[in-house]
């Protein structure tokens, strides 16, 4: 089950999309919200004059005061949300965020945030840390206006590896909660030696767990594994996307090119994403 909700807050109407996500997941699951600040201090260099020094412990203070107003602000909005709420906080230089963020998801069911896209609004390196780093699921929504999570259509990228199965297993508690799931496989026409029957064991697995899913092979579209699942998460109408999040290190690098980054940029629904 979901009993921890983390989501990362920064004081900016951005957290309207990540909290109304964050809330909806804990409502479903009667869950509580675990709020993540990161207050970002300034890098300086302190002279050996008195003055320098003075100079940089005062640009540090008025980072503090301000993640205190922050911090307020960010307390009073999570108490409105009236049901079980933290606020955990944490002054640290930007190139720890990835890691403070990935450190503490691993103690969460569920890490909610914002797709990456060039608005920066939620740093590439933060999604990447937490996907790779915290072996638990991402739930990424995009930046717009909140809309009601649902979880009644829920659709399963499979390919048989490890990233997916480890995608299905964070998603069994969303799967429990939906009315329809399907395991989509993307095959080649005809498929490959072997892959005829790949799915089928994904979809005996949901069903031993009590889940009705069914299997559906979608033909690649131009060698497009991105656009084909894009076209099949609308044409089945779905309100959830379920996947393994590939590659190595760095997110540009396993993005560029692939599938989940034709996903993460133009998904229409929400993604769950585990690596």
């Amino acid at each position: 089950m979901i009993k921890d909700v983390m989501v990362p807050l920064d004081g900016t109407a951005a957290d309207e999309a990540r909290l109304a996500a964050a809330n909806d997941i804990a409502d479903l699951f009667e869950s509580q919200i675990i709020g993540l600040f990161l207050n970002v201090l300034p890098v300086v260099i302190a002279q050996e004059d008195g003055i320098g020094a003075m100079r940089a412990a005062h640009l540090l203070q008025k980072a503090r005061d301000a993640g205190d107003k922050t911090q307020a602000r960010l307390t009073g909005r999570l108490a409105g949300l009236q049901k079980p709420v933290e606020l955990h906080r944490f002054d640290i230089l930007n190139d720890a965020a990835g890691d403070v963020a990935a450190r503490e998801a691993r103690t969460a069911d569920a890490f909610v945030a914002l797709r990456p896209d060039q608005s920066l609004l939620e740093p590439e390196h933060l999604v990447e840390s937490v996907l790779f780093g915290s072996g638990r699921h991402i739930f990424l929504v995009p930046n717009r206006k909140p809309a009601k999570a649902m979880f009644n259509r829920i659709l399963v990228a499979w390919n048989g590896t490890r990233e997916s199965a480890r995608a299905l297993a964070e998603a069994l508690p969303y799967l429990h909660k939906a009315h329809e799931a399907t395991v989509v496989v993307v095959d080649d026409e005809p498929p490959a030696e072997g892959r005829a029957v790949l799915g089928k064991d994904a979809v005996d697995h949901l069903k031993r767990h009590g889940i009705n899913a069914t299997l559906h092979r979608a033909r690649r579209r131009d060698g497009d594994v991105g656009a084909t699942l894009i076209a099949e998460t609308r044409r089945l109408k779905a309100d959830l996307l379920v996947m393994g999040g590939y590659g190595h290190s760095r997110l540009r690098e396993w993005l560029l090119g692939g599938a989940t980054y034709a996903l993460l940029h133009k998904a229409p629904v929400p993604l769950l994403l585990a690596h």
